[in-house]
């Protein structure tokens, strides 16, 4: 059997060592991928290395693939991966120069024509979804058939015939005992920000059952801890229902997490999730103005009343509230900020996930930030390269309204996040959940020191230009 080695880079190298945010979740696209073709084919083998989270070194990297002698290479991307994605490309086609590297992955997806312009590191490109294009090119290597250099994947359209991640495939105890799940794939909105309208709307479901089993057989590893990582997790509300009530007529005994839309959910629903487990929602808001939301985001049709409703609902039935909100939208003005402002510090939110819009190719943000010159044709390039910086946060390009510029919209951010995260609530509850995770009360000490002192998270450094 032949080696497909599949690799999720980290950010970036510096000096030698990998650099990455949040390694705690497997590498879920990876492991669908690898599970796929180690079901459907006899004729390979799939090993994957998160390479973040095994804290390999370049070298360390390049020895154990030397070990595998991998058959074919595929490295998947997001854009803040780039740089660590092309560092390890040129370091394989160095070593490894007969090895056929495909690059897929959110990034090449939303923008193809990246592989064009390097390629001299990625011999092929997937877009979208790759189980099936993935390894019908596998297939057509074998018997030396040529291959295009970009190929736009066909979706799997029956989620159930898919195999389960499977987690032998990675060291299963370098993560969160937390599980990460798909019950749907795609999403059907237009928002502004997200680059996932340029690749498809196709939307699919799994079946409640087919779910049910994943769960149930990977309960040993999350002790029913899942998080479900669905753009839009109640997009068709009787599947929800559905899946709730059989875990409910189960007794499964579950804990999880979602995301979704204010105009997606209400009381009778969210009482079905609560009963099946559901202890936390995280719903995208993007803003406390009606008019920024609906004119600019694209963010549907649902009012401020409408937020606080559901709010009301969620803390009725216990359920923890996370909102994620940006500040800066183009045309956004001051006294819009202020709307986004007090509706973080005046609602009943527990979690807050607050940033600057940022354009990602694929994205409406992308072209209107082209248009407005904020970045230039070859931004995506330059940051790959490191010519903007190394790293990815305060050195990829955000969206600066001209109207309220960098300084106060920074400032802005940093007054939100210390009023909202300094106060005796939020102290005291992550006090007592660190008590179970002496890492993660580190992280969360080394955040609390950094809001206190820059107003924003260690982890989201701002630099001044």
């Amino acid at each position: 059997m032949k080696t497909i080695l599949l690799l999720n880079p980290p950010l970036y190298f510096i000096d030698n060592q990998p650099k990455s945010l949040d390694v705690s979740f497997p590498p879920l696209g990876l492991l669908y991928l690898g599970s796929y073709i180690n079901k459907n084919s006899s004729k390979f083998k799939v090993k994957i290395i998160d390479i973040g989270n095994e804290q390999k070194s370049l070298t360390e990297i390049i020895k154990t693939i030397k070990k595998i002698k991998p058959y074919v290479i595929g490295i998947t991307s997001m854009t803040p991966q780039l740089q660590g994605a092309l560092e390890i490309a040129q370091s394989l086609k160095d070593n490894f120069k007969k090895t056929p590297i495909f690059l897929g992955g959110p990034h090449v997806s939303a923008d193809p024509e990246f592989i064009k312009r390097h390629h001299q590191f990625f011999d092929y490109a997937i877009t979208g979804e790759g189980e099936i294009t993935f390894l019908e090119s596998l297939n057509k290597i074998i018997k030396k058939e040529k291959l295009p250099l970009i190929q736009q994947s066909t979706p799997p359209l029956k989620l159930d015939d898919l195999p389960f991640p499977d987690k032998k495939l990675i060291n299963r105890q370098n993560y969160k005992q937390t599980e990460s799940m798909l019950f749907s794939r795609g999403c059907p909105f237009q928002c502004y920000y997200c680059s996932r309208p340029s690749i498809s709307h196709l939307i699919r479901y799994r079946s409640p059952n087919n779910l049910i089993s994943e769960i149930k057989k990977c309960y040993r590893y999350c002790k029913g801890n899942i998080s479900f990582q669905d753009d839009t997790f109640t997009m068709d509300r009787n599947k929800v229902i559905d899946f709730c009530q059989k875990v409910i007529k189960q007794k499964l005994k579950i804990s999880w997490d979602c995301n979704t839309r204010i105009d997606l959910v209400d009381f009778e629903l969210l009482s079905f999730m609560k009963q099946a487990g559901c202890h936390q929602i995280n719903f995208g808001i993007e803003s406390g103005n009606e008019r920024v939301r609906k004119e600019i985001i694209h963010k549907g049709n649902f009012t401020n009343k409408d937020i606080s409703k559901v709010f009301d609902f969620c803390k009725k039935l216990k359920i923890k509230i996370a909102c994620y909100f940006m500040i800066g939208h183009p045309t956004e003005t001051k006294k819009e900020l202020n709307d986004t402002k007090n509706m973080i510090l005046n609602s009943k939110i527990d979690i807050l996930g607050l940033s600057i819009p940022t354009p990602f190719p694929g994205s409406a943000l992308y072209d209107i930030s082209l248009k407005e010159g904020i970045i230039s044709p070859k931004i995506i390039d330059k940051f790959a390269q490191k010519n903007l910086g190394i790293g990815y946060s305060g050195i990829y390009p955000v969206y600066i309204p001209k109207r309220i510029g960098r300084d106060y919209l920074y400032s802005f951010l940093k007054q939100i996040n210390r009023k909202f995260y300094i106060n005796s609530k939020t102290i005291v509850n992550r006090f007592f959940k660190d008590l179970l995770s002496p890492k993660q009360f580190k992280n969360d000490l080394k955040d609390f020191i950094s809001l206190i002192i820059n107003g924003v998270s260690s982890r989201k450094p701002y630099i001044k230009k």
